[in-house]
């Protein structure tokens, strides 16, 4: 890691290991709040008295929020600097997710969750590049994808959560816990997080205020616009997967004769198999490149397959959920490494902000495809296990149109060496 100038890193040196580890620790936060409302959905039916089919725009609402914020917020780390995007962020989104716990309608529910979204989307892709840079060269992707699998781990949290916490204290006490974390987790990052590299390196140039701006044209020159574009398409292909099944999971079963517990914890175990194959993804990732992604949204198709026409019974049903978040969750850890690595470390922030941020169009719609399947008649979990297949393959062969085109970018620009050319 480069050296930090004076003012510029944590209160006492630190190895990169440790940043990194606080990095992970804040997208566990995060990947926790993205799901806490999934989690307490059956709950939230029940007490605010509302229609199963009414609970899509809650759902969506801090995806929606988080599309502006990847896309706007996002690259202004690569401004102002992600360390004070991380931890603005995580302030924001704490303290209104303890203000979500006392709300008593829906829609004061879904304005806050949407608020909550705008300060997680800023911390995702600048919590991503700044674990790239922190890393050796030639582990970007892998370290990419490796903090990002906390954004599933929070995941597993917030169903364990809700399943110890929901039976006896209600709802609210889940957005309490994600309320508490991301502030607990802010002492640490102040304490031990260094400030990105290419930020002070770009800030120390004359001309870096006049040419920034958060709109992605770096993203479409010198020959960038069809990958720029590829990517975007997976964004979209994998989050519908990702956040239609993990929306959708706890209810449905729910409906369809499991406790609220049971429901919660089947949910947890597709977040715990999206753990397993996120470690998986990122760690073959920097030998494979977008040939990862591609392999893993394959094999989640043939899972899928499994779900909706295999044999019906609880141990089944189990085992391919797990399996499930162990291929669609493993293929959005990949595309998190894989996505950042294909740009520069200047316009990384940019590059992976917009991404997610084009991405949560795809996160938006899950949960209201969701909705509209419920509307439709699909009330059986094995008819929500039909919809993520053609998105699935899309991102495939996307994908694989990537992996013969790109090449991973490397931080040698913090050597002042010449970038990897795209073959």
């Amino acid at each position: 890691m480069a050296d930090i100038p004076a003012g510029e890193g944590p209160s006492v040196r630190v190895r990169p290991w440790v940043a990194t580890g606080a990095l992970l620790l804040a997208l566990v936060s995060e990947g926790y709040d993205l799901q806490a409302a999934n989690f307490a959905a059956p709950a939230i039916v029940t007490s605010l008295r509302i229609a199963k089919a009414d609970v899509g725009p809650l759902l969506s609402a801090s995806l929606l929020g988080v599309l502006f914020g990847a896309a706007l917020i996002g690259p202004l780390g690569d401004r102002v600097g992600r360390k004070r995007l991380i931890m603005g962020g995580c302030l924001a989104y704490g303290l209104l997710s303890l203000a979500a716990a006392a709300c008593g309608t829906l829609w004061e529910l879904i304005v806050l969750r949407f608020l909550i979204g705008l300060g997680l989307g800023g911390v995702l892709p600048n919590a991503l590049a700044l674990a790239s840079e922190l890393a050796r060269r030639g582990n970007e992707a892998t370290a990419a994808g490796l903090i990002g699998i906390g954004i599933t781990f929070g995941g597993v949290l917030a169903g364990l959560a809700a399943a110890a916490l929901m039976p006896k204290f209600g709802w609210p006490a889940v957005f309490i816990v994600g309320g508490a974390l991301p502030l607990v987790i802010l002492v640490l990052l102040k304490a031990v997080l260094p400030e990105s590299p290419a930020y002070l390196r770009r800030r120390a140039e004359a001309s870096f205020v006049r040419t920034w701006s958060p709109a992605p044209a770096a993203l479409f020159r010198g020959g960038l616009a069809a990958r720029t574009l590829a990517i975007w398409a997976i964004f979209v292909a994998i989050l519908l997967c990702v956040y239609l099944l993990s929306g959708w999971i706890p209810l449905l079963l729910n409906q369809s004769g499991f406790s609220t517990r049971s429901a919660a914890l089947i949910g947890a175990a597709y977040q715990a198999g999206g753990v397993a194959g996120g470690v998986v993804a990122s760690l073959i990732l920097k030998r494979r490149g977008w040939d990862v992604v591609s392999g893993f949204a394959v094999l989640a198709v043939a899972v899928m397959v499994f779900l909706v026409w295999g044999p019906v019974s609880t141990p089944a049903l189990v085992s391919g959920v797990i399996l499930a978040g162990f291929f669609v969750t493993g293929t959005q850890n990949a595309i998190n490494g894989a996505g950042g690595a294909s740009y520069e470390a200047p316009i990384r922030s940019s590059g992976l902000g917009w991404a997610l941020g084009v991405g949560r169009l795809g996160s938006v719609a899950g949960p209201l495809v969701g909705s509209v399947a419920v509307l439709l008649g699909m009330h059986e979990p094995r008819h929500l296990f039909a919809l993520p297949i053609v998105p699935l393959l899309v991102a495939a062969l996307v994908a694989a149109w990537l992996g013969r085109r790109v090449t991973f970018q490397t931080n040698r620009i913090q050597r002042g060496e010449q970038l990897c050319p795209e073959r």
